[in-house]
């Protein structure tokens, strides 16, 4: 499909990318205990739902297809050893297949990729060295998908309210690797919620902002927001927050695993 380059590039006026994985787990394919390691339910669920939801975009989450064996993971060492191992990556293989025979020609598909301090348990350290362990390992499963159909390879930093200096070192490796298969590289910053933080100095062509609305960022060609969780509320407040959204060039946003179909449906409309 090419839409994140023809963006890029300006041969398209208009960009809608809604993360959908939680949503349609819950609501389409009814919370199975296997996702991600069950790829037939999750392709069923998602071409199901894609039908309604229209996103020019699908993410496919490799931390995801590892989340079992990361669990228990506390250590670089650790995280290391559960990356390599062949289970999940043979997950995440047959679930990049999967979505993009079904998929083929009518939405670009993006590895979403972990940043490496997001592997490690809330409040562990984890210096550089430790930071770029994580970090080859993860390179290595994204190497192994580059014969792949991608459009583009997603970094998730959790860090409020965006990466240190160390983090965003790590993942030169990985936007690098992304550069020389010809995918776009894209940032995910999840825990921005103040527009005077962004930082025009953050790597990827993309910046997707999911806490933020369309009026707190520049309507732009880099920046995807507009459609926080607030956004798929039942209030007037979210239907000022969707209509404004849809104003936007490029309309970025998560849908909650609990949010109303009715209401997902009447948003997914104004959007359009």
């Amino acid at each position: 499909m090419n839409a994140l380059k023809d963006w890029l590039e300006t041969r398209r006026t208009r960009l809608t990318w809604l993360d959908c994985d939680r949503y349609v787990w819950s609501v389409f394919a009814g919370a199975p205990e296997r996702w991600y390691s069950d790829p037939g339910t999750m392709i069923g669920a998602i071409a199901q739902a894609h039908k309604l939801l229209r996103s020019d975009v699908l993410t496919v989450d490799l931390q995801g297809a590892f989340s079992r064996h990361l669990s228990s993971a506390g250590t670089a060492a650790e995280i290391v050893d559960a990356l390599e191992g062949e289970e999940p990556r043979r997950d995440l293989s047959s679930a990049v297949d999967a979505l993009a025979h079904q998929f083929a020609g009518s939405v670009d598909l993006v590895l979403d990729c972990p940043s490496p301090r997001r592997l490690f348990p809330p409040g562990a350290e984890a210096d550089l060295d430790d930071l770029d362990d994580v970090a080859s390992a993860l390179l290595d499963v994204v190497r192994s998908l580059a014969d792949r159909p991608l459009a583009g390879l997603q970094i998730t930093c959790d860090t409020a309210p965006g990466p240190d200096e160390d983090e965003a070192d790590s993942w030169s490796s990985l936007l690098s690797a992304a550069r020389h298969y010809g995918w776009v590289t894209v940032i995910r910053l999840n825990a921005l919620t103040d527009p005077e933080q962004l930082d025009p100095g953050w790597p990827g062509d993309l910046v997707l902002l999911p806490r933020l609305d369309a009026e707190a960022v520049p309507d732009d060609v880099r920046h995807g927001a507009g459609l926080p969780p607030a956004a798929w509320a039942d209030s007037p407040d979210a239907v000022r927050t969707v209509d404004a959204a849809a104003k936007r060039g490029f309309r970025f946003g998560e849908i909650p695993g609990d949010a109303s179909p009715e209401i997902v449906l009447d948003r997914i409309r104004a959007l359009s």
